[in-house]
């Protein structure tokens, strides 16, 4: 049996880039803004408009979005944050560094996504204290937010979506990442590295409701 080999690198991604993209950060650098600048501001508000939500937040990673809205719900130190094994390791990264304990909850075997129903038996879980609820759309296959949401929404809990894959994805003709402004215990977390639908080479986009946070 003959092994066909690859010649040349394998890219680990191979992201598209114009020469308008090129000359866009050209004029970033060129302006002296290297850090929060105008284009930074406009990004967002692009952002914003295409996913539906109320504000776009630009951070340096999806992990760091995430971070960002743990953090800014102020959960109990030691309560469990709901989320699932079928993940990057920055998911549960984050609800450590916030002083809490990820509590996994078993995926459907067709999508890979956490399985509601799973939830539903942890929320009645007397033995945990959950304070949040964080799902992921894996491989950008949006989860089953209709269920999701309506638990959190009996529970009193929180959710922070991990969004990192599925930017231009929607669930049920909703894109992911509309946030309604009724919605004030909810927020979604975007990556924008490399290899994820949109880059902007490392970052990351948080979205809420505008007095969320």
């Amino acid at each position: 049996m003959s092994i066909a080999r690859r010649d040349g690198f394998l890219p680990f991604a191979q992201p598209t880039i114009t020469e308008a993209d090129v000359e866009a950060v050209a004029d970033v650098v060129r302006s002296g803004w290297l850090t929060s600048g105008p284009r930074i501001q406009k990004f967002e508000s692009e952002f914003a408009s295409e996913v539906g939500t109320g504000v776009a937040l630009a951070v340096s990673s999806g992990t760091a979005a995430m971070h960002v809205a743990l953090t800014a719900l102020g959960l109990p130190p030691g309560s469990s944050v709901i989320t699932t094994p079928m993940t990057f390791c920055s998911t549960a990264h984050v609800i450590e560094h916030v002083g809490c304990r990820p509590l996994f909850v078993d995926v459907e075997a067709d999508t890979l996504n956490i399985d509601p129903e799973g939830i539903r038996r942890a929320l009645a879980d007397e033995r945990h204290l959950v304070s949040a609820i964080l799902p992921v759309h894996y491989a950008g296959h949006p989860a089953e937010l209709e269920p999701i949401l309506e638990l959190a929404h009996a529970h009193g809990v929180p959710v922070v979506e991990d969004a990192a894959h599925a930017f231009g994805a929607s669930y049920r003709g909703t894109p992911i990442g509309r946030v309604d402004a009724d919605e004030h215990n909810r927020a979604v977390a975007f990556s924008l590295y490399a290899t994820k639908n949109i880059t902007s080479g490392e970052g990351g986009m948080l979205g809420r409701h505008a007095d969320w946070l």
